[in-house]
């Protein structure tokens, strides 16, 4: 039995030797101790610990989902607890009013849309060329998708059958993209998006991909969806600058029954008339706006005190007048009205 006090098994007294190499094991076979030795400060000790605290603070609301730390996609996730909230607000908004047959998740990378809205949806379909995300998506699908059926699809959208090379920012694998042709954006585009001066590939790493014919796939998903019962929905478009040939896609493969909403991102201008002509007149273009106390060339403290005295941000959907098409844009694609 040990006689000594609880405090002494892991607190005890440093040994007389001054030796700290890792030399050889003792031959001895029953010895005290062995010749290694790990040390830290106690302001180190104190200081990891009070790290520790206040992250296990600042992410007790976080999604339960395995998230990658640093990564810029899973910052508010384990902070706030949700990826775009705007957006996840609104996807949940479309399924209350009546579009919840089925949610088409295009670029899903670790499932943050799918796994947040999924549930308000009676069927998930996702697609995400990436095979390293994949795995995690299959595993947060897992977690988060409990009442409703789902399909994970391996493989990209985009112009054609084809073999690509994905470029996957180091610090944001929500970013990734395709630098090739059919991808509307140019390279400065590609680089200012992950805040990056220029495509220098230390800032990526590449992976081999599939991408498949966009108005082929999604035209035998959408009949599988119709056959189903399945005719309103919402389609979810996050794919770095090939929005335009995933919604070309989509224009061409939608049936005449099916009415949807579609969200996307564009860190660049979009011709919206063009996009809205692909749906020969059945798509209407809205913007999401933030509404602010503030204007942004205003200096920081009178900034600072208008947010005091109107506090509240306001995110709506509405009829753009600008002309500025950049930004989060939403389709409303109506069914055929028949003649």
């Amino acid at each position: 039995m040990d006689h000594r006090s609880a405090s002494t098994k892991d607190d005890y007294e440093t040994p007389k030797s001054d030796d700290r190499s890792h030399g050889p094991l003792s031959a001895s076979p029953n010895p005290e101790s062995l010749q290694f030795e790990y040390r830290e400060s106690a302001f180190g000790f104190l200081r990891d610990k009070l790290k520790s605290g206040l992250f296990k603070y600042l992410t007790k609301n976080s999604a339960n989902l395995f998230l990658r730390g640093r990564d810029i996609i899973s910052i508010d996730p384990q902070t706030v607890g949700v990826h775009e909230p705007r957006i996840t607000s609104l996807i949940d908004y479309f399924a209350s009013t009546g579009y919840s047959d089925f949610l088409i998740d295009i670029g899903a990378n670790i499932g943050l849309t799918s796994c947040q809205n999924g549930n308000s949806f009676k069927r998930v379909d996702m697609f995400e060329p990436n095979p390293h995300c994949c795995k995690i998506l299959e595993v947060n699908s897992t977690i988060a998708l409990h009442s409703t059926e789902y399909h994970i699809h391996h493989y990209g959208l985009g112009d054609e059958d084809k073999k690509s090379t994905l470029w996957v920012p180091r610090h944001n694998w929500g970013g990734a993209f395709i630098n090739d042709k059919a991808n509307s954006y140019d390279e400065n585009d590609l680089a200012r998006k992950d805040e990056f001066q220029s495509l220098t590939k230390s800032n990526y790493f590449t992976i081999d991909i599939e991408i498949r014919k966009a108005s082929f796939t999604l035209t035998m998903l959408l009949k599988e969806l119709v056959d189903a019962n399945l005719s309103s929905g919402v389609v979810k478009i996050d794919v770095e600058g090939y929005e335009s040939e995933v919604l070309r896609g989509l224009a061409e493969a939608i049936p005449s029954q099916v009415q949807l909403f579609v969200v996307f991102e564009s860190w660049k201008a979009v011709d919206v008339e063009k996009v809205v002509e692909l749906f020969k007149g059945r798509a209407i273009a809205y913007k999401i706006v933030r509404q602010v106390a503030w204007k942004r060339t205003w200096p920081t403290a009178i900034k600072a005190a208008a947010m005091l005295l109107k506090p509240k941000i306001s995110h709506r959907v509405i009829a753009n007048r600008t002309h500025d098409w950049r930004g989060d844009i939403v389709l409303q694609i109506t069914p055929c009205v028949a003649t």
